[in-house]
């Protein structure tokens, strides 16, 4: 942070406050106090720093207005909104201005029968969900912070929650979004443009890219019915074999949340969780639908977890459904009442990779045990994403050390396991240092490449994501001219641009974490019948004009066929124009948001940003 403020000068001047005053329409909306800025400038875990000055605008245009001056002026910016991340993603500092979008909390349109809205960036995600309860719908992402979180803030995060299993998290369910850019240009992003897709680039860019200023968000009816199921298990393997039978069942449960014993034990030391204190791991299911859709998947869930768990409860009405998530739910409150030391952390693993991952964890927690209390598993066991929190005492002179040294094998674990360094919260200040970690220099080039495409000047949210420029990375100059001329508008597909590599036409599939692994030149037809021989299926992969490859399709991605890619697309190994160097964005893991979203800019990319070698996509058990 002070680097970057020392980069871009001291602190902010009168003149340049007076300006953004006049366009504010008087000091009302601009704060200079050092209290105010101080407690605006930290999220709700702490982190964060004082400004120099607060700017509450009122509109897009006085957004736009603010950028124009912030760009004049070389002053960076930080937005901000309900400050409940969890990576330390809003850093303001001397020579910054935070512009807090709390105050644009409008919900501007319902549309009921299209099943959408329109909102501003500051509506709050548990308001708008109240405001659509009475139409009988909702929007899908969920996360535990929904009672502090922005739309806007679920947009820059790519937020998901326990309900992402069945539903998807934020990407899934944005229809466009208004942004004005560093330079004060807006731009509208939406899901079906043609050509690359950006908006899938700005979604989980937390910040750095543009200010978001309007979202059209996808609405879906709330279930009919929602029962949930609470299984304890001797060993954490047995848990995670469960989770795997029951999404092998072909059932698709609403929600399934996991909770190990450590973190049964540890939470009970601060409120009473309800659930048994000699589990191995509990896993915690919701099944949701109509009625006769609950009355057929909810026994084919119990008869799992009653072949497999030593308890099982059944929760049907909406007390006793409280009262089961209550222990899951609470934690992140009281462990911020708890008066300990604490982190929380975000991995993601392959499904099947959950156990060993949890191994690995608290391994960890017994190699530190003199300085750190314990570290408690909480997560998302349908999507593999764990959150384990650490707990130390403040005091404790050498806490600080082994929960830095704690948490650095917790991600290294993870990436040996095939997994990533975040899948919800976001690297933000506190994962930067591992960006290197998860992606080789021509992965990290080409994202540079993003940020220097929506914004040159480095103006938005400094400091976040992207690790400093190293000497190894390539010059990835003809990927950014390609990601700066879709911005603008002006992307027009190169007829004879290369839009696969390497001839790899295997097939695979991965039942234990659903997902297939696939060579971009293997044709249509050819994935159709290997899925159809192992009972699965991919929405991704159409019956019509099957003896197109996989990557032609990806590549030249239109229509309905490009919003199936978009929602059951993984990963991709891909060239990056630039030197044709290889590399990979994304994976088998169901959640990942480190980073900015490259792979995104391949679908509907017709090669302009290089060539496909192999895709990863979501696939489904035939019903």
């Amino acid at each position: 942070m002070s680097t970057f403020a020392t980069e871009h000068g001291h602190h902010v001047g009168a003149a340049i406050i007076d300006e953004f005053a006049n366009v504010l329409g008087g000091r009302g909306d601009v704060t200079t106090d050092r209290d105010v800025l101080t407690e605006r400038g930290h999220d709700f875990w702490g982190f964060g720093g004082t400004a120099d000055l607060l700017l509450r605008p009122r509109d897009r245009h006085e957004i736009a207005s603010i950028m124009l001056i912030a760009s004049k002026h070389n002053v960076p910016v930080v937005p901000r909104g309900g400050a409940s991340n969890c990576s330390a993603g809003m850093m303001p500092g001397s020579g910054r201005v935070l512009l807090d979008l709390s105050g644009l909390d409008q919900i501007l349109e319902v549309d009921v029968d299209g099943r959408r809205a329109r909102v501003e960036p500051g509506v709050v995600n548990s308001d708008l969900q109240e405001r659509l309860k009475s139409h009988g719908l909702c929007f899908s992402p969920d996360p535990v912070s929904a009672h502090l979180a922005t739309v806007a803030g679920n947009v820059i995060e790519n937020a998901g929650g326990p309900h992402a299993l069945k539903y998807g998290v934020t990407y899934n369910h944005i229809l466009s979004v208004e942004i004005v850019l560093s330079d004060g240009t807006a731009r509208t992003l939406s899901a079906d443009d043609d050509g690359p897709d950006l908006l899938g680039v700005l979604i989980g860019s937390e910040g750095t890219l543009g200010i978001v200023t309007e979202v059209t968000v996808a609405l879906r009816p709330i279930p009919d019915v929602t029962h949930s199921l609470m299984g304890s298990f001797a060993t954490a393997r047995s848990a995670a074999d469960t989770v795997a039978a029951v999404i092998a069942s072909g059932v698709v449960p609403a929600a399934v949340e996991w909770l190990d014993r450590q973190g049964i034990a540890g939470l009970q030391q601060f409120y009473d969780t309800g659930y048994p204190l000699d589990a191995d791991a509990i896993v915690l299911i919701d099944v949701d639908g109509t009625a006769e859709q609950v009355a057929h998947d909810q026994p084919i869930v119990e008869r799992v977890l009653r072949e497999r768990a030593t308890e099982v409860r059944v929760a049907e009405d909406e007390k006793a459904r409280t009262a089961l998530w209550f222990g899951r739910l609470n934690a992140p409150n009281s462990v911020k009442q708890s008066g300990k030391g604490f982190f929380i952390g975000d991995v993601t693993v392959p499904r099947e990779k959950i156990p060993d991952m949890q191994e690995a964890i608290q391994s960890t927690a017994t190699r530190h045990a003199d300085s750190l209390l314990f570290i408690a598993v909480t997560g998302h066991a349908g999507d593999g994403d764990l959150h384990p929190t650490t707990f130390f005492d403040k005091d404790n002179p050498n806490a600080a050390s082994a929960l830095e040294a704690a948490n650095n094998e917790i991600i290294e674990a993870a990436l040996a396991l095939g997994g990533t360094i975040t899948g919800e919260h976001g690297v933000g200040t506190e994962k930067r240092q591992f960006m290197t970690k998860r992606f080789t220099p021509v992965e990290i080039a080409a994202q540079r490449s993003i940020k220097m495409a929506f914004e040159p000047a480095g103006l938005l949210n400094p400091g976040i994501m992207l690790p400093d420029h190293s000497p190894e990375e390539p010059d990835t100059n003809e990927f950014g001219a390609a990601v700066r001329q879709a911005l603008a508008g002006s992307f027009t597909p190169d007829p004879i641009a290369v839009l696969t590599t390497g001839g790899n036409r295997d097939v695979a599939v991965n039942l234990g974490n659903l997902s297939l692994v696939v060579g971009a030149d293997a044709t249509l037809e050819e994935i159709h019948d290997y899925l159809d021989g192992r009972g699965v299926n991919c929405a991704a992969i159409p019956l019509v004009d099957a003896s197109r490859s996989i990557g032609e399709l990806v590549a030249t991605a239109a229509g309905l066929e490009r919003l199936e890619i978009r929602h059951a697309l993984l990963g991709a190994d891909v060239t990056v124009i630039d030197g044709h160097a290889p590399a990979r964005f994304g994976g088998e893991n169901m959640k990942d948001v480190a980073g900015y979203d490259t792979k995104r800019l391949y679908i509907g990319g017709h090669g302009a940003f290089g060539a496909l070698r192999s895709l990863i996509f979501k696939i489904a058990v035939n019903s």
